[in-house]
């Protein structure tokens, strides 16, 4: 029987519970919690109540994504990636730093962040999709081929060479030697 390595499966709990928090805050954010508070009086408060708490969750959640990810790639990785893996990592990457961007700047009290709340609504739907994005970017990473097939032989195999075929008879020559 195999043995589990408890560190790989640590790490990669420590990458999907955070994420799953992540994901599932913003489609619940953007579903429920804003089109709900939309029609409250006592709306602005509340907010600023789970604003404040969901920023610390956003946080802690975002720094466990950031080093479990590292940690994760540097498994992953094994020399040349094929192509499809790496263009959705590539994307996945991207949309992870908008993702992050976003959320602090929701949930922020800077000027800067709360000039961008005046826009809450929109920027919290892009959010919540480009959310729902990296989640299909890691299932697409999950069943795409991680290496290129190798164009070189296994170390100890040497390269099968080719006899060339060559004629019984030459061409262009009388049989009975003529």
């Amino acid at each position: 029987m195999e043995s589990i390595d408890y560190i790989k499966l640590l790490s990669r709990w420590a990458h999907i519970l955070p994420s799953i928090i992540l994901v599932g805050g913003a489609i619940f954010m953007n579903t429920v919690l804003i089109p709900a508070l939309r029609d409250n009086s006592e709306a602005t408060q509340l907010q600023g109540k789970i604003k404040r708490t969901w920023a610390k969750v956003i946080m802690i959640c975002a720094g466990m994504i950031i080093i479990s990810g590292f940690y994760n790639a540097f498994l992953a990785y094994q020399g040349d990636l094929h192509p499809l893996y790496t263009g959705a990592f590539v994307i996945k990457l991207v949309l992870v730093a908008v993702v992050f961007y976003v959320s602090s700047l929701l949930t922020g009290r800077s000027e800067e962040a709360l000039k961008f709340q005046q826009n809450e609504v929109l920027w919290g739907k892009i959010n919540m999709l480009a959310a729902i994005a990296i989640v299909l970017c890691a299932g697409v990473m999950k069943v795409a081929p991680r290496d290129l097939p190798s164009k070189t032989n296994p170390p100890g195999t040497t390269t099968p060479t080719v006899e060339p075929i060559i004629p019984a008879v030459a061409p262009f020559t009388n049989e009975e030697g003529s």
